[in-house]
């Protein structure tokens, strides 16, 4: 019986430490959300209701709880604990923080940090998930539970907002591409590609996303956000040539439109540089609040 109650105290006292720095880190994060000027998707889309017709239906729905602050507390707390998760030291935290992605999907206010939430959360977090399918979805292939989860809300929304993923053959229209200079799908043949990569990437989620980035047929640089987190994996040497590959698609401003094609090539860098290290074991979010020291 003492044993019993000596372990609920120290449970309960281990469980505060982490409530609390991760209040303190959003809370942070939030008042330098209110420092940083909206960004033109923010701005212009979601603050408005104006939700294209690209994106998932229930956009619109998560948008009315948030404000850009919130937004953008969400996705560094998200961002940095996803990262402890895989690496307690604040290095790789740090750096996927300030890495290309995070600082575009934060100047344009987009919600890809509220992907990087539904990944902590699942499988219950599904929903958020394929709030932003590109290579999100590609996540949920790495456990039996992420998938019924993610089939049961996608035939929960066709059933609420009837064939919506039809809007996304608007992505397929030559204009698109003309228009769009940084979309960097590779898509059809990065299939060829892509498959070998999802087989060998099997019940690894970051994997399994980077993988499926060269199939994908709609890819931003900044999609690769919710990979960022992985550089806590990688051996040093690999993470930090990593994070400085990912600014490599603004070479584009010198090379031509065609260098944005380099985010592809960190994406294969960083599926390697993942691949060939030794694979940490992530505990699952929960081990941030309950420990039991007894094993």
């Amino acid at each position: 019986m003492s044993t019993f109650f000596h372990w609920k105290k120290t449970d309960l006292q281990n469980s505060i430490k982490p409530v609390v720095l991760i209040s303190f880190l959003f809370l942070f994060f939030y008042l330098l959300g209110t420092r940083i000027p909206e960004g033109f998707d923010w701005k212009i889309f979601f603050s408005q209701g104006n939700i294209p017709a690209l994106w998932t239906p229930w956009v619109g729905i998560v948008v009315k709880f948030i404000n850009f602050p919130l937004l953008i507390a969400i996705t560094l707390t998200s961002l940095v604990v996803r990262t402890y998760r895989y690496n307690p030291s604040p290095l790789p935290a740090i750096l996927a923080c300030v890495s290309l992605p995070t600082i575009w999907v934060c100047f344009i206010g987009n919600l890809d940090g509220i992907v990087l939430l539904g990944l902590l959360l699942l499988p219950l977090g599904a929903p958020l998930v394929l709030l932003k399918p590109q290579i999100a979805v590609f996540s949920l292939l790495a456990k039996k539970s992420y998938m019924i989860a993610g089939a049961v809300w996608f035939a929960i929304s066709i059933a609420i907002w009837g064939l919506w993923p039809l809007n996304f053959l608007i992505v397929t229209n030559p204009g698109w591409l003309a228009e769009w200079k940084q979309d960097i799908t590779l898509f059809p043949w990065g299939i060829l590609l892509a498959v070998p990569l999802l087989w060998f990437s099997r019940k690894d989620e970051d994997l399994l996303m980077l993988a499926g980035s060269f199939a994908t047929p709609h890819l931003f640089p900044y999609h690769f956000i919710l990979v960022m987190p992985a550089l806590g994996r990688m051996k040093t040497g690999w993470m930090l040539a990593t994070w400085i590959l990912s600014f490599s698609p603004l070479l584009a401003n010198w090379l031509g439109d065609t260098a944005w094609h380099f985010g592809n090539l960190f994406a294969f860098v960083m599926w390697l540089g993942i691949y060939t290290s030794k694979k940490p074991i992530q505990f699952p979010f929960s081990r941030l609040f309950f420990h039991n020291t007894k094993g």
